[in-house]
């Protein structure tokens, strides 16, 4: 009997021994296989997510694209409406009325919810209440109830082109209302004698301007001076220190050369030397690449008209004259457009100031090339295009400028 237990004893040990390595096993194969599901599911679970965020950055792209194309039509219009010599563009001119950046003018800013509400209600929306309005002022969207009805079919078709998920606001901006840096790289002699330089210099110029750029020790026509050596063609500086253009540039953290050629983008601006982020917030929204150059002088606005009178005033009157002035010139504006750079010369001269002769060039009375912007929103997503459209050489529009963020 004891010579049986000791032969069995080491057969006992060797089971106990692999029992313990099966269930350490069994432990390490589900772990692992817990490890591997979890992360197969999480990986799904982000795939999933992603495609979920990009199909929504697609459907809000083309809804951004609802509002570009409005305001192409309505930008179209317009130029038809202008270009109708017989009809009531003709007509309007007759009387002194420009009615050729009317339309766009009257509707700067548009979006879903406006849309919703005026098909919701075909047209009429004094029967919606002040509540709603309200709402509406405060969050652009409108109720659940006036989003359904302008869902509903349409008398043209049995589908609302209003029938989609998401929302868009667009507005348009007038780049011939603002001053073109890009002519200083046709101008010849120095920048003080060009005329783009003399309006930037007007743009720069009053009491609160003098002490901005006192404090910053910045000299304006050297900036200016910047702008044409950025886009001309030549490498030799025009402002004080002359020299090569390039030795501004050198001995930057990132060293680069200046183009000698056109901006491709508003925001390359900001690479000329002293056109960083103070002057650009100061001064960049009245500034443009785009357009023919000349300003339209019924749509320019204040800031822009108070440059304009300091850059061809002789002798340049004093902030608080340009002010009371713009007040007459948006007075008279009430009832009539300038219909040229004469006009406005006419005018100014009529109250007693001296004009210089370069302002008849300068000064244009239509508006064709603007700025439109549209932002998709779809869920949490958003996508915004920004497009420039010339009218110069077409009623249709020529899309120049094309940027989606």
């Amino acid at each position: 009997m004891n010579l049986r237990t000791e032969l069995l004893r080491p057969r006992g040990k060797r089971r106990r021994r692999r029992s313990g390595i099966a269930l350490l096993v069994a432990m390490s194969t589900v772990m692992i296989l817990t490890v591997v599901v979890s992360e197969l599911s999480y990986t799904a679970r982000v795939r999933f997510v992603i495609a979920a965020h990009e199909k929504e950055r697609v459907q809000a792209y083309w809804v951004s694209q609802t509002g570009i194309n409005i305001y192409k039509l309505i930008l179209s219009a317009n130029k038809q409406l202008e270009s109708s010599a017989g009809g009531m563009g003709g007509m309007a001119s007759n009387f002194g009325v420009n009615i050729g950046d009317a339309l766009w003018q009257w509707i700067p800013v548009i979006n879903t919810g406006l849309m919703r509400m005026l098909f919701a209600t075909g047209g009429d929306i004094d029967d919606v209440s002040d509540d709603v309005i309200d709402e509406f002022k405060s969050s652009g969207k409108v109720s659940d109830e006036i989003e359904e009805a302008s869902r509903e079919e349409s008398r043209f078709s049995d589908k609302n082109f209003l029938d989609f998920d998401g929302d868009f606001t667009a507005e348009v901006t007038d780049e011939d209302a603002k001053l073109n840096l890009s002519l200083l790289g046709n101008t010849p002699g120095t920048v003080q004698e060009s005329a783009i330089g003399q309006q930037l210099y007007g743009l720069m110029s009053g009491e609160e301007n003098d002490a901005w750029f006192r404090d910053r020790n910045i000299e304006r026509w050297d900036i200016i001076a910047n702008i044409k050596d950025w886009v001309d063609p030549d490498s030799m500086g025009s402002g004080r220190a002359g020299g090569q253009e390039d030795s501004l540039y050198n001995n930057r953290k990132s060293p680069y050369l200046a183009k000698n050629a056109p901006f491709d983008t508003f925001d390359e601006i900001r690479l000329v030397d002293g056109w960083q982020d103070d002057i650009m917030e100061r001064f960049g929204a009245q500034l443009t690449i785009h357009g023919s150059g000349k300003v339209n002088i019924n749509t320019a606005p204040d800031e822009v008209l108070v440059a304009l009178l300091k850059a061809y005033i002789v002798p340049s009157p004093i902030d608080a004259e340009c002010f009371r002035l713009v007040e007459q010139i948006r007075e008279y504006m009430w009832f009539a457009s300038f219909q040229d750079g004469k006009d406005f010369a006419r005018y100014l001269t009529n109250q007693g100031y001296t004009v210089s002769d370069q302002l008849d060039d300068q000064i244009g009375n239509s508006s064709k090339t603007f700025r439109v912007v549209s932002t998709g929103l779809v869920g949490d997503t958003s996508v915004s295009t920004t497009a420039i459209i010339d009218y110069n050489q077409s009623t249709a529009g020529e899309v120049t400028y094309w940027r989606v963020d």
